[in-house]
């Protein structure tokens, strides 16, 4: 053609007639001859004019007599699409629809052709609407939103060249129509290119949120647009627009009043929190050298209406990042800012406040930890997590490598703010200033701070700093126990102050000495274990009092005539065993006053209930921590022998705890027992629970046994002056921590090493090995194997138990083929304990032996002699016998057997309880082995290197070994990856030394059967970690939001089988109909133009969810998204 050559007023007429021909020819259609005629139009040159001049004819639209000129054209391309004639509407029409098949029939690239699709689909006339539609799906779909030429184009039709300099007034083209706008927007949001478009990025959200006769509909775009902005912008391009963005939207806020509006301004608002949100992560120099930003944020989160706030809440989240590094002052304006807003009745705006103080500060500082106290407290429960988590009281296990600050500095912080704090009174009449749970909180920190200082500076324990500090946080202490506080308040405070006690006893004692009434009031309390810390604390302050008064005080209790209430005769109790022991500790007490003390205790006894007569035992137990108990006068029989009818009684009851004291007791009054009769009747009342089947009274007596033993690694002190309870809970034990206790120190010339305990150990010993571990009877298997491993848990050190270590280690392997699962899962225990405390010979000897056992190759080297009662098969595992009895003592199985006339039937039965044992055998040997394994730490990624080389070796052989090893490997990993299996910390280092590994060695290997293996072990290990259902409606939202922005974008198959699969959800449980809500409301909001074309699929559900009574807690959720969805209806129409 070369029209492009021609001067410009030939181009016009020759242009002007050619779409003159396509309206009258091709309005309907084009044939193929002439479509192949266009097609050939190859000069680049042409075919752009041609293209433009095709734009300029769609987008022309008839106007009014009164003059103007079309949307998005100048009246020079008015005037040469026109010809200066005024076209008909008909005419129009046709050489519309015609442009729109020749454009077709050329068969452009996308980019070339997608404005003038763009203007076709927002026509005024509707086939033309239609047919744009129709073309921009199936021609332009493809076509690249990153192109520059592309976006700049659609950006001259949305802006125009009305900001363009020297422009002269018929080269000026207008903006484009609204309709336009709103489709181009929707485009602009997908492209990356429009976000990096300065200054059309600019001029086009500002067009729309200030633009003469803007819409709510492009108000909403474009604060859309800004959010898209502020997310895929260069921080070149966003250093630019960003203050000047940040400026307009703040306008516009502030063009919005506070209240419930329509669905478009709630949209406006919603999309300008999320851009100060992002700008805030983006660029936070803007907001750091001043509060404003944040205030404002958190007074909206206040006025804001209930539909806003989650957006607020997440952009004020955001915002707080913005303010790390902020100028000192800023800082302190911040923390009264938050200590204000974590007050306030809006729930989302304590949340915030919480939120900035952990995040913003670090824990050393005292205003923000001061703000998460008050958290503690609040009434709901993230917010209450978020504040315990600030707090660093989550976790019970101690996270290493925090700095607290000094106790002495948060207090100070405190007690500024509630200066109340100190006041107290002997009767605990105070009124608290906080609820409780806010002081638990205080406390649990308070001395966490304590003992971090201590931990950090021994010597610190003297100075006057720390006294100072120390004697204040007494002082709220006491406040703390007001008669207003809950329980668990008390429980707290008590034990701190028996902490503190522990640590500076001279301190404590002294501070006390003088508010020894108000002591003694608490040893009535109704909780029981603020009662026994308060009486560990009144034995720490006795060293400052006159014990003989305080003591026959509390005796004098239980001679009354009036019993008192049970409390205060347990506090008493409590009370006369830690103040006699205190005082023994330091010089021997009078002989009339110990033996009135010791005949007290008897006297409670033989007389009291269990729980008094357990707590009484307790306080001769913690008196024979200091001394050998003396019998009450020279002609009777020693203590435990005048009690022992009564024991044995107690022993026989039903009080679990009762009966556990009593044992433990008894262990405690043997630490310096000389008398040979006085240990044999403790030892005689121990093993008489042999057959007990509670598991905690066999714990109990293993601790008592290791008492009796000697060696244990806790002293007389830390028994009676710290908060110490039990060995199993001071070790940890019960919680599968096999080498706390086996690696705290021992001291062989121990005062519990005496020769006078050479005799017990002896018949501890025979009892264990001779009748107990080898019992036919399976209860008393369980308990000698309880108390064996409590010997060699607690006993570790002891020369007897290290002399012992092979002919324990052969005990375990014959108990780890028994059917009772505590039994079994204690042998495997035992055996780590053994591999721990044994030297290499020994670890050597017992991986052995664990390998024979898997491997089936291990030999009994005892066997267990049958009796008729030996319970050869658990309860039901035969079923039973033709008359309904019971299949599984060794008596019964024989007379089975004989019934049937085959007596040799009872071997085979024998057999099978061999096989079954041995199957027993190999799983409490690999309980024990993956123990001991846990020790091999980074050698875990050698084995998998080594399994992988195998894999891919030349040889078959080695190739089938590997992928054993492999199997072997990812068994045991995935193991030491279980937390219900493993302790959490082992299982955190064992991921964390796998997980890498197997991701970039294994399932990136080139080997198949490597990448199989690599991906069915990671499977494992993170199907664990996978939420199918989420309880917090903040990450539903947020789920939600996330698959509505992918919806945006996705290919119209897959958005249908989105859209159907939500709808779907409509049919299931409370919780899917929740997440139905949320989803489709998310979709309305954010992915407006895709889901308008499914509205037939979504009202109904929407409409009848509105309506439903089932949905009774959704029904304003659905009401709402119901209106919304019916008004965005009537907006596209």
């Amino acid at each position: 053609m070369n029209i492009s050559k021609l001067p410009l007023q030939h181009q016009e007429i020759i242009l002007r007639i050619i779409i003159k021909v396509i309206g009258e020819c091709h309005s309907s259609q084009i044939g193929e001859e002439v479509a192949a005629k266009y097609k050939k139009v190859k000069n680049p040159q042409d075919r752009e004019l041609f293209i433009e001049f095709c734009l300029h004819t769609i987008l022309y639209q008839r106007v009014s007599q009164s003059g103007g000129f079309p949307p998005g054209l100048s009246i020079a391309q008015v005037n040469r699409v026109t010809g200066k004639q005024q076209l008909q509407s008909n005419e129009i029409l046709q050489r519309k629809l015609g442009i729109l098949n020749v454009i077709q029939a050329m068969e452009l690239a996308p980019e070339l052709v997608y404005p003038l699709y763009i203007a076709a689909s927002v026509d005024c006339e509707e086939p033309v609407i239609k047919r744009g539609e129709e073309l921009l799906k199936k021609k332009a779909s493809g076509a690249n939103l990153d192109d520059l030429n592309l976006i700049n184009r659609l950006f001259l039709l949305f802006n125009g060249t009305v900001g363009v300099e020297n422009a002269d007034s018929e080269s000026r083209v207008s903006p484009g129509s609204y309709a336009l706008k709103a489709k181009l927007m929707s485009i602009f949001c997908r492209s990356i290119a429009a976000a990096n478009n300065f200054p059309s990025t600019l001029q086009c959200i500002f067009g729309c949120i200030y633009g003469n006769g803007t819409t709510s509909r492009l108000k909403q775009l474009g604060m859309e647009f800004t959010v898209w902005v502020f997310k895929h912008a260069k921080i070149e391009q966003l250093k630019l627009m960003g203050p000047v963005i940040l400026s307009g939207i703040m306008k516009s806020l502030d063009n919005y009043p506070s209240s419930e509006a329509d669905a478009t301004a709630r949209e406006v608002k919603t999309y300008a929190f999320q851009s100060i949100g992002l700008l805030a992560q983006r660029m936070p120099h803007l907001f750091r050298e001043k509060i404003d930003m944040a205030a404002r944020l958190f007074h909206a989160l206040k006025d804001e209406p209930q539909s806003l706030r989650f957006v607020v809440q997440e952009a004020t989240i955001s915002l707080a990042s913005a303010y790390k590094g902020a100028p000192l002052a800023v800082l302190q304006d911040l923390e009264t800012l938050l200590l204000k807003n974590s007050r306030v009745e809006e729930s989302e705006v304590r949340f915030c406040a919480i939120r900035w103080a952990t995040s913003l500060f670090d824990l050393q500082h005292c205003p923000s930890r001061f703000i998460c106290m008050l958290g503690a407290a609040d009434a709901k429960l993230d917010i209450r997590e978020m504040a315990h988590e600030g707090l660093c009281l989550q976790s019970e296990s101690q996270i290493s490598g925090l700095i607290y600050p000094k106790l002495g500095m948060m207090l100070d912080y405190i007690l500024r703010q509630q200066p109340k704090l100190l006041e107290s009174s002997e009767t605990r009449e105070q009124n608290l200033v906080f609820p409780s749970n806010t002081y638990v909180a205080m406390i649990k920190f308070l001395l966490k701070c304590f003992e971090s200082e201590l931990e950090q500076n021994k010597s610190l324990e003297g100075s006057s700093e720390i006294v100072s500090s120390v004697k204040t946080f007494c002082l709220v202490l006491e406040h703390s126990m007001s008669f207003e506080g809950s329980v668990e308040l008390h429980v707290n405070a008590s034990k701190a102050l028996l902490i503190v006690g522990s640590h500076m006893p001279e301190v404590i004692a002294s501070h006390f000495s003088l508010k020894v009434s108000w002591l003694k009031q608490l040893l009535s309390h109704v909780d029981w274990e603020t009662r026994e810390s308060i009486a560990r604390i009144l034995g720490i302050v006795s060293s400052a009092l006159s014990i003989p008064d305080v003591i026959s005080e509390l005796t004098s209790l239980f001679s009354q005539t009036l019993k008192s209430r049970f409390e205060t005769q347990h506090g008493a109790l409590c009370a006369i065993g830690y103040v006699a022991a205190n005082y023994l500790s330091r010089t021997p007490m009078p002989e009339i006053l110990l033996q009135d003390t010791l005949r007290c205790l008897v006297d409670v006894v033989n007389s009291e209930t269990s729980a008094l007569a357990a707590t009484a035992m307790e306080a001769l137990g913690h008196i024979g921590l200091r001394i050998s108990l003396p019998p009450l006068d020279s002609n009777s029989d020693g203590i435990l022998i005048m009690l022992s009818d009564k024991l044995n009684k107690l022993l026989l009851g039903h009080d679990i705890k009762a009966i556990q004291k009593i044992v433990i007791s008894i262990g405690h009054m043997c630490v310096k027992e000389t008398s040979s009769t006085q240990l044999d009747m403790a030892l005689n009342l121990i093993f008489s629970l042999c057959r007990s089947k509670v598991e905690d009274i066999l714990f109990a007596a293993g601790e008592a046994l290791s008492f009796l033993w000697g060696g244990v690694p806790f002293n007389a002190d830390i028994i009676l002056q710290t908060n110490y309870t039990s060995l199993s809970m001071a070790s940890n034990f019960l919680m599968g921590d096999l080498t706390s206790v086996s690696k705290k120190s021992y001291n062989e010339q121990s005062e519990y090493s005496g020769d006078y305990h050479a005799s017990v150990r002896d018949a501890i010993t025979k009892k264990l090995f001779d009748v107990l571990l080898y019992s036919t009877r399976k209860e008393e298997r369980c308990a000698g194997t309880v108390w064996l491993v409590s010997l060699i848990k607690y006993c570790s050190h002891h020369p007897s138990i290290q002399q012992m270590l092979p002919e324990i280690q052969e005990a375990f392997s014959h108990l780890l083929g028994e059917q009772n699962e505590l039994t079994q899962e204690l042998a495997s225990q035992g055996m780590s304990i053994v591999y721990d405390i044994g030297d290499e010979s020994m670890k050597k000897n017992l991986v052995n032996a664990l390998v024979s056992t898997l491997t089936g190759s291990g030999k009994r080297k005892r066997a267990v002699k049958l009796v008729e009662d030996t319970e050869v098969f658990m309860d039901g595992t035969l079923g039973g016998s033709a008359s309904g009895g019971k299949l599984n003592t060794y008596k019964e199985l024989c007379n089975l057997a004989n019934e049937m006339g085959q007596p040799d039937l009872i071997y085979k039965f024998m057999d099978l309880a061999n096989y079954q044992a041995s199957l027993n055998s190999k799983r409490g040997a690999a309980f024990g082995f993956s123990k001991i394994a846990k020790q091999a730490g980074d050698d875990a990624m050698r084995l998998w290197s080594g399994a992988f080389r195998a894999m891919d070796d030349i040889k078959e052989t080695v190739r089938i070994s590997g992928e054993k090893l492999c199997r072997g490997v990812a068994s045991l990993t995935t193991r030491l990856c279980d937390v219900s299996l493993t302790e959490m910390s082992d299982a955190h280092k064992a991921m964390d030394i796998v997980l890498p590994f197997l991701l970039t060695e294994g399932i990136l290997s080139k080997v198949d059967s490597v990448r199989k293996a690599s991906i069915g072990v990671v499977m494992k290990l993170t199907k664990e970690y996978i939420v199918k259902e989420e309880k917090s409606t903040a990450a539903k939202r947020a789920f939600a939001s996330a698959c509505a922005k992918i919806l945006k974008y996705t290919p119209a198959s897959q958005a249908q089988k989105l859209i159907e699969d939500t709808v779907a959800l409509h049919a299931g449980d409370k919780n899917s109909q929740i997440a139905c809500a949320f989803l489709l409301k998310s979709y309305s909001s954010m992915a407006a133009d895709v889901v308008g074309g499914y509205h037939a699929v979504i009202i109904p559900v929407v409409f009848f969810s509105s309506l439903h009574r089932l949905y009774v807690g959704l029904v304003k959720f659905w009401v709402n998204l119901f209106l919304l969805t019916i008004r965005f209806c009537f907006s596209l129409s």
